[in-house]
């Protein structure tokens, strides 16, 4: 289904089960029967659109929220050194 339309209802109803129901994107891809990547699109560009860097869990306790955050953390800083890595490889080339 590469470009497919989305109703802007179904993007604000998807994007409101997660933000305001406490529901992951994957199991409102699950329940709305959408590609996962699709939603993650969607609320990517809506945390964006408002600027949010997270939206927080509504019953996400300090210790769920901080191991959230931990996991985050330590995927940015994979992230990073992979990144770091393919620069230096790529740089070593143009000698």
């Amino acid at each position: 289904m590469a470009n497919a339309k989305y109703d802007p209802e179904l993007k604000k109803e998807v994007i409101d089960a997660i933000v305001n129901g406490g529901r992951s994107s994957a199991q409102a891809a699950r329940d709305y029967e959408l590609p996962v990547t699709v939603v993650y699109t969607w609320v990517r560009s809506h945390k964006l659109k408002h600027d949010l860097a997270v939206i927080p869990k509504q019953s996400e306790s300090l210790e769920q929220e901080n191991k959230r955050l931990k996991k985050e953390l330590a995927q940015a800083k994979m992230e990073r050194d992979i990144l770091k890595k393919a620069t230096a490889y790529f740089a070593s080339l143009e000698k």
